[in-house]
């Protein structure tokens, strides 16, 4: 059975890339941020937002195949160490996602930390094992699930509001547009951020065991499109209501999204720190998660996304810098890794 689901890969990979993209790309934050950016600042700093979201994977695809250095520059050692770091908090604000949307449930918050951490010890030993089509291939299966069930979700908290719903103004105002357009700026750099994404652009040029070669530009681009169709089905749920059996429906959900993440950066880790010391990082994550679960989604997010955006920004313009020093001299400054 998987060897079929390989084989079909292989002959036919930018469909599973383009939904591995969106799937590790949309990240626990993308429907949980996204309700309480509609609900908190207004329905246009909210769509901005949307906007960033939507476009950052583009740009990564614009970017990193085509500017001479930059796929040099991020998957040099030092670069994949920093990314590596920035992994474990995107690991960690999946587990918060999972944890923080179980607690308004009857389940209770006990629950979302059992799923978190179950999934966190599974992704370890199976990504050690079957790494990169083991990781596209759950995305891709695991983003049907999520668009069947965002519209069932967005259709039966639509209906089940009996026409009680929440009032969110357009946020016009000059402070909700700042943020709108600061958290927008935020998301940019983001794909940047994770090995996997520059694994894809490896994996594609080396072709070591036959997978078809694709153009990347148009998979990142796809990859943006299809996350921003998951993004216009969720944006209702801010005006929405939630009864009991709703809101674990909607933690199923959101489990399911964070799934795709997890297992991304995890995947990540063990691309930026090899075998051995990406299993110690892993296992690291796991025990070390319980002191960071005060922070919630939001908070862990905007510790994370106010870091990136200096050294995404610097690893570019040292790129562009190396590469116009090498035209000029006619030699190599650096051996990439």
């Amino acid at each position: 059975m998987f060897s079929k689901i390989t084989s079909k890969f292989k002959s036919n990979p930018s469909v599973y890339y383009s939904m591995s993209i969106a799937a590790t790309w949309a990240g626990i934050g993308s429907l949980m941020n996204g309700v309480i950016m509609t609900q908190t600042y207004g329905v246009v700093p909210s769509l901005i937002w949307v906007f960033g979201n939507t476009f950052a994977c583009v740009l990564f695809g614009l970017i990193a195949p085509r500017i001479p250095k930059v796929r040099e520059v991020f998957c040099s050692k030092p670069m994949m160490w920093i990314n590596g770091i920035m992994c474990v908090f995107q690991s960690w604000l999946s587990m918060n996602g999972m944890q923080t949307v179980f607690a308004d449930t009857a389940l209770g918050e006990k629950a979302g930390i059992i799923i978190a951490y179950a999934e966190a010890v599974i992704f370890i030993i199976i990504l050690l094992k079957f790494g990169m089509i083991r990781n596209v291939l759950t995305d891709n299966y695991g983003w049907v699930v999520v668009y069947l069930l965002a519209a069932g979700v967005t259709i039966a908290a639509a209906v089940t509001s009996r026409g009680n719903f929440n009032t969110i103004g357009l946020g016009l105002e000059a402070e909700p547009m700042k943020q709108g357009i600061w958290k927008a700026i935020l998301l940019l750099p983001g794909p940047f951020t994770y090995p996997y994404f520059f694994q894809i652009l490896n994996y594609n040029d080396k072709n070591e065991d036959g997978t078809k070669k694709i153009n990347t530009r148009k998979v990142f681009a796809m990859g943006g499109i299809l996350f921003g169709v998951y993004m216009a089905i969720i944006f209702l749920l801010a005006w929405t209501q939630f009864n009991p059996v709703l809101n674990i429906i909607k933690a199923v959900l959101i489990t399911i999204i964070g799934t795709s993440t997890l297992s991304s950066a995890m995947y990540s880790i063990y691309i930026a720190f090899g075998k051995k010391l990406g299993l110690a990082v892993n296992g690291g994550l796991v025990i070390g998660w319980q002191f960071l679960i005060p922070l919630g989604v939001m908070g862990m997010w905007t510790l994370m996304a106010s870091v990136r955006i200096y050294f995404v920004i610097g690893g570019i313009l040292f790129a562009i810098v190396w590469n116009e020093i090498e035209k000029r001299k006619g030699v190599k400054l650096w051996k990439s890794c």
